[in-house]
Protein backbone atom coordinates (compact mmCIF):
# COMPACT_ATOMS: atom_id res chain seq x y z
CA UNK A 1 0.00 0.00 0.00
CA UNK A 2 2.85 2.14 0.61
CA UNK A 3 4.78 1.73 -2.27
CA UNK A 4 1.25 2.78 -4.31
CA UNK A 5 1.06 5.91 -2.44
CA UNK A 6 4.61 7.07 -2.86
CA UNK A 7 3.79 6.33 -6.57
CA UNK A 8 0.96 8.35 -7.13
CA UNK A 9 2.71 11.23 -4.84
CA UNK A 10 5.23 11.02 -7.62
CA UNK A 11 3.19 11.31 -10.59
CA UNK A 12 1.22 14.43 -9.20
CA UNK A 13 4.67 16.01 -8.53
CA UNK A 14 5.54 15.38 -12.39
CA UNK A 15 2.06 16.80 -13.50
CA UNK A 16 2.34 19.98 -12.12
CA UNK A 17 5.76 20.73 -12.26
CA UNK A 18 6.90 23.78 -14.82
CA UNK A 19 8.59 23.13 -17.49
CA UNK A 20 11.32 25.83 -19.22
CA UNK A 21 10.37 26.25 -23.21
CA UNK A 22 13.63 26.54 -25.48
CA UNK A 23 11.70 30.49 -26.00
CA UNK A 24 12.06 30.92 -22.08
CA UNK A 25 8.77 30.63 -21.26
CA UNK A 26 7.66 28.85 -18.51
CA UNK A 27 4.39 26.39 -19.03
CA UNK A 28 2.67 24.15 -16.63
CA UNK A 29 1.88 20.84 -17.88
CA UNK A 30 -1.00 20.68 -16.18
CA UNK A 31 -2.92 23.94 -16.93
CA UNK A 32 -0.71 24.01 -20.14
CA UNK A 33 -0.63 28.02 -19.49
CA UNK A 34 2.14 30.34 -19.59
CA UNK A 35 3.48 32.34 -17.57
CA UNK A 36 6.06 35.61 -17.43
CA UNK A 37 9.51 34.24 -17.42
CA UNK A 38 11.59 33.99 -14.49
CA UNK A 39 14.50 36.13 -16.29
CA UNK A 40 13.61 38.07 -19.34
CA UNK A 41 15.42 40.77 -21.88
CA UNK A 42 16.51 44.12 -20.53
CA UNK A 43 14.43 46.69 -22.19
CA UNK A 44 15.63 48.88 -25.27
CA UNK A 45 17.65 52.23 -23.90
CA UNK A 46 14.94 55.03 -24.07
CA UNK A 47 15.62 57.50 -26.88
CA UNK A 48 17.81 60.91 -26.50
CA UNK A 49 15.65 64.09 -25.92
CA UNK A 50 17.41 65.59 -28.15
CA UNK A 51 18.88 65.14 -32.33
CA UNK A 52 22.66 64.65 -32.06
CA UNK A 53 24.55 67.06 -33.77
CA UNK A 54 28.12 65.52 -34.23
CA UNK A 55 29.44 64.95 -37.99
CA UNK A 56 30.45 66.57 -40.81
CA UNK A 57 28.25 68.92 -42.85
CA UNK A 58 27.81 70.58 -46.70
CA UNK A 59 25.03 73.40 -47.48
CA UNK A 60 23.90 75.94 -49.24
CA UNK A 61 22.45 79.21 -48.10
CA UNK A 62 20.72 82.53 -49.70
CA UNK A 63 19.80 86.08 -48.02
CA UNK A 64 20.05 89.79 -48.20
CA UNK A 65 22.90 91.98 -46.86
CA UNK A 66 23.18 95.35 -46.42
CA UNK A 67 26.75 97.70 -46.18
CA UNK A 68 27.51 101.13 -44.42
CA UNK A 69 30.55 102.72 -45.75
CA UNK A 70 29.83 105.32 -43.28
CA UNK A 71 29.20 108.18 -45.48
CA UNK A 72 25.56 108.24 -45.13
CA UNK A 73 24.59 105.45 -47.91
CA UNK A 74 23.52 101.53 -47.41
CA UNK A 75 23.89 99.95 -49.59
CA UNK A 76 22.11 96.60 -49.94
CA UNK A 77 22.02 93.54 -52.36
CA UNK A 78 21.23 89.51 -52.68
CA UNK A 79 23.75 87.10 -51.45
CA UNK A 80 24.35 83.24 -51.66
CA UNK A 81 26.57 80.31 -51.43
CA UNK A 82 27.44 77.27 -49.59
CA UNK A 83 29.29 76.05 -46.25
CA UNK A 84 30.74 73.45 -44.48
CA UNK A 85 31.61 72.55 -41.07
CA UNK A 86 31.93 69.90 -38.68
CA UNK A 87 29.88 69.80 -35.13
CA UNK A 88 30.87 67.93 -31.91
CA UNK A 89 28.57 67.24 -29.58
CA UNK A 90 28.80 66.60 -25.32
CA UNK A 91 25.18 66.20 -23.79
CA UNK A 92 22.91 69.17 -24.84
CA UNK A 93 26.21 71.57 -25.81
CA UNK A 94 27.13 72.04 -29.23
CA UNK A 95 30.91 72.93 -30.26
CA UNK A 96 31.88 73.35 -34.19
CA UNK A 97 34.00 75.48 -36.92
CA UNK A 98 32.50 76.34 -40.17
CA UNK A 99 33.62 78.08 -43.37
CA UNK A 100 31.43 79.56 -45.89
CA UNK A 101 31.44 81.76 -48.99
CA UNK A 102 28.86 84.15 -50.61
CA UNK A 103 28.52 85.51 -54.05
CA UNK A 104 27.18 88.82 -53.21
CA UNK A 105 25.59 91.84 -55.54
CA UNK A 106 25.48 94.22 -52.08
CA UNK A 107 26.50 97.85 -53.99
CA UNK A 108 26.49 101.34 -52.36
CA UNK A 109 26.13 104.33 -54.48
CA UNK A 110 28.74 106.94 -54.12
CA UNK A 111 28.11 109.45 -56.35
CA UNK A 112 25.76 109.92 -59.41
CA UNK A 113 26.78 113.01 -61.63
CA UNK A 114 24.54 114.33 -64.55
CA UNK A 115 25.91 115.52 -67.88
CA UNK A 116 25.06 116.53 -70.73
CA UNK A 117 26.16 113.29 -72.79
CA UNK A 118 24.86 110.89 -69.41
CA UNK A 119 25.09 110.10 -66.53
CA UNK A 120 27.98 109.24 -64.17
CA UNK A 121 27.73 107.11 -61.58
CA UNK A 122 30.48 106.16 -58.83
CA UNK A 123 29.48 102.67 -57.06
CA UNK A 124 31.28 100.75 -54.59
CA UNK A 125 30.48 96.59 -55.48
CA UNK A 126 30.91 93.67 -52.62
CA UNK A 127 31.77 90.99 -54.62
CA UNK A 128 32.19 87.93 -52.75
CA UNK A 129 31.62 87.41 -48.71
CA UNK A 130 34.37 84.25 -46.96
CA UNK A 131 34.30 83.78 -43.32
CA UNK A 132 36.17 80.98 -40.65
CA UNK A 133 34.48 80.98 -37.40
CA UNK A 134 34.02 78.78 -34.75
CA UNK A 135 30.53 77.38 -33.67
CA UNK A 136 29.12 77.19 -30.23
CA UNK A 137 24.94 76.03 -29.50
CA UNK A 138 22.67 74.15 -27.40
CA UNK A 139 20.67 71.30 -28.38
CA UNK A 140 17.03 70.64 -27.29
CA UNK A 141 14.56 68.73 -29.31
CA UNK A 142 15.55 69.06 -33.01
CA UNK A 143 16.93 72.53 -32.36
CA UNK A 144 19.74 73.66 -32.26
CA UNK A 145 20.59 77.60 -31.16
CA UNK A 146 23.89 78.71 -31.57
CA UNK A 147 26.67 81.68 -32.07
CA UNK A 148 29.39 82.10 -34.16
CA UNK A 149 32.35 84.23 -33.94
CA UNK A 150 35.61 84.43 -36.33
CA UNK A 151 37.40 86.26 -39.27
CA UNK A 152 36.23 87.54 -42.48
CA UNK A 153 37.06 88.79 -45.72
CA UNK A 154 35.41 90.64 -48.59
CA UNK A 155 36.28 90.98 -52.35
CA UNK A 156 35.46 94.83 -52.78
CA UNK A 157 36.20 97.11 -55.59
CA UNK A 158 35.14 100.70 -56.57
CA UNK A 159 33.96 101.13 -60.19
CA UNK A 160 32.75 104.60 -62.38
CA UNK A 161 30.75 104.02 -65.52
CA UNK A 162 29.49 106.76 -67.50
CA UNK A 163 28.25 107.63 -71.24
CA UNK A 164 29.71 106.40 -74.52
CA UNK A 165 30.45 102.67 -72.55
CA UNK A 166 32.98 104.47 -70.16
CA UNK A 167 33.91 102.11 -67.36
CA UNK A 168 36.68 101.87 -64.81
CA UNK A 169 37.29 100.04 -61.76
CA UNK A 170 40.12 98.69 -59.07
CA UNK A 171 39.44 96.39 -56.32
CA UNK A 172 41.21 94.43 -53.07
CA UNK A 173 40.87 92.30 -50.19
CA UNK A 174 39.05 93.72 -47.07
CA UNK A 175 39.52 91.78 -43.80
CA UNK A 176 37.54 91.92 -40.51
CA UNK A 177 35.78 89.92 -37.57
CA UNK A 178 32.38 88.42 -37.76
CA UNK A 179 29.94 87.49 -35.03
CA UNK A 180 26.24 85.81 -35.65
CA UNK A 181 23.69 84.13 -34.48
CA UNK A 182 20.77 81.52 -35.47
CA UNK A 183 19.15 78.71 -34.88
CA UNK A 184 18.92 75.50 -36.93
CA UNK A 185 16.24 72.78 -37.46
CA UNK A 186 16.77 68.77 -38.12
CA UNK A 187 13.76 68.31 -40.15
CA UNK A 188 14.35 64.83 -41.96
CA UNK A 189 17.00 62.68 -41.24
CA UNK A 190 20.35 64.04 -41.76
CA UNK A 191 19.07 67.39 -42.85
CA UNK A 192 18.53 70.53 -41.51
CA UNK A 193 17.13 74.10 -42.30
CA UNK A 194 18.72 76.84 -40.67
CA UNK A 195 18.33 80.89 -40.46
CA UNK A 196 21.32 82.97 -39.36
CA UNK A 197 22.51 86.56 -38.66
CA UNK A 198 25.71 88.17 -38.79
CA UNK A 199 27.66 91.29 -38.13
CA UNK A 200 30.91 92.20 -39.95
CA UNK A 201 33.12 95.33 -38.96
CA UNK A 202 35.98 95.39 -41.31
CA UNK A 203 37.59 98.72 -39.27
CA UNK A 204 38.59 101.43 -41.60
CA UNK A 205 41.20 100.33 -43.73
CA UNK A 206 42.26 103.00 -45.87
CA UNK A 207 44.41 100.73 -48.60
CA UNK A 208 40.92 99.02 -49.36
CA UNK A 209 38.03 101.83 -48.55
CA UNK A 210 38.28 104.81 -50.26
CA UNK A 211 35.69 106.55 -47.50
CA UNK A 212 38.53 105.86 -44.40
CA UNK A 213 35.60 105.43 -42.42
CA UNK A 214 34.23 102.21 -40.33
CA UNK A 215 32.77 100.10 -42.60
CA UNK A 216 29.85 97.41 -41.46
CA UNK A 217 27.99 94.68 -42.78
CA UNK A 218 24.66 93.20 -41.73
CA UNK A 219 23.27 89.85 -43.31
CA UNK A 220 20.26 87.52 -43.01
CA UNK A 221 20.13 84.38 -44.97
CA UNK A 222 18.30 81.11 -44.78
CA UNK A 223 20.16 77.68 -45.52
CA UNK A 224 19.98 73.97 -45.55
CA UNK A 225 22.70 71.34 -44.42
CA UNK A 226 23.33 67.96 -45.04
CA UNK A 227 25.38 65.83 -42.40
CA UNK A 228 27.26 62.77 -42.53
CA UNK A 229 26.68 61.62 -39.76
CA UNK A 230 24.47 62.40 -36.43
CA UNK A 231 21.44 60.18 -35.72
CA UNK A 232 18.84 59.52 -38.94
CA UNK A 233 15.07 58.85 -37.90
Amino acid sequence: MRSYKLMGLALATAMFSPVILASGTIVSEAAGAPRAPAYGAPPPPLPLPFYLWTGLYVGVHAGGGWADLGVGDTGSGFIGGGQVGYNYQISQWVFGVEADISGSGIKNNLATIGTPFGRITANFNWNSLTTVTSRFGYAFDNWLVFGKVGGAWADVSASVNGPFGFGASAGGTASGWVVGVGAEYAFRNNWSAKVEYNHFDFGSDGGTFITGNTVTLETLKVGVNYRFGGWPF
